[in-house]
C-alpha cells in the first residue's frame, strides 16, 4: 500500500508540474508568497496537539493554499512540506507518498471541487466565496482526511472500530470548527488586503455590480 501511494503521488505530481505555470515561480513577488506559504504549512503540520499518545491532530491550512495558487501549485506546496516534515520528524521516506495523498492531496481535491461547483451554481457573490469556498471547505476537508485516515487504520488493523469510535471520532466536530476558521480567517483577509494573492478570486466576478 504504501508503495503503490508512492507511485500514486509521483502520478499527481506529474500532473501538477504540467499543469502549473511553472514560469511563476522565477517572479520574485510570486516565489516570497509561494514559499512563505510552504512554511507557514511546515510549521501547521509540525505542530501538533496529542490528546492521547497515539493520536495528534494537527491543522492542515491548504484550502488556502489552494484558493491562493490553484491545485497544481497547492499539490507542489504539499510536497515539499511532506518532504520537509520527514526530515524534521526523522519519519520514513516509504510513506511519504500516503502521508503526502491523505493529510495534503485530499484537502486539495476537495477544496478544489468545491470552488468549481460555487462558481457553477451558486451566486457569485463574496460571501458566497468566504462562506463556501473558505470556511466550509476547509471543514469538510479535513473531516474527509480524518475518515481516510480511520478507514486505513481499519484496514492495516492498527486501530479497531471501538476505539475509533470513542477515541477518534469525537474530536471530528472541534478539529473541523478549527480548521475552517483558520482557512476562512485567513482567505478573508487576504481578499480584504491582497485579493492579488489569491488567485481564484476574481473583483469582477464577486464585488463589481454587486
Amino acid at each position: 500500500m504504501l508503495w503503490f501511494a508512492n507511485l500514486l503521488l509521483a502520478v499527481v505530481a506529474v500532473a501538477a508540474l504540467w499543469r502549473a505555470q511553472l514560469r511563476l515561480i522565477l517572479e520574485n513577488r510570486f516565489a516570497h508568497v509561494f514559499f512563505g506559504a510552504c512554511v507557514v504549512i511546515l510549521m501547521l503540520w509540525n505542530t501538533g496537539v496529542g490528546v492521547l499518545p497515539a493520536l495528534n491532530f494537527h491543522l492542515l491550512g491548504l484550502t488556502a493554499v489552494t484558493l491562493m495558487f490553484g491545485w497544481a501549485y497547492a499539490v507542489l506546496a504539499v510536497l515539499l512540506v511532506a518532504i520537509g516534515t520527514v526530515i524534521n520528524q526523522g519519519g520514513a521516506w516509504e510513506s511519504l507518498g500516503l502521508n503526502a495523498l491523505v493529510t495534503g492531496c485530499i484537502p486539495v481535491a476537495v477544496t478544489q471541487m468545491m470552488l468549481q461547483f460555487a462558481q457553477k451554481r451558486l451566486p457569485h457573490n463574496f460571501f458566497v466565496y468566504v462562506y463556501v469556498n473558505g470556511f466550509l471547505a476547509a471543514g469538510i476537508s479535513i473531516v474527509a482526511v480524518c475518515c481516510v485516515g480511520a478507514a486505513l487504520m481499519l484496514i492495516a488493523d492498527t486501530g479497531s472500530a471501538g476505539w475509533l469510535r470513542y477515541q477518534f471520532y469525537p474530536y471530528l466536530p472541534l478539529i473541523s470548527f478549527s480548521e475552517a476558521i483558520t482557512n476562512g480567517m485567513v482567505i478573508t483577509a487576504l481578499v480584504a488586503l491582497r485579493p492579488a494573492w489569491v488567485a481564484s478570486f476574481d473583483d469582477n466576478l464577486y464585488l463589481r455590480g454587486k
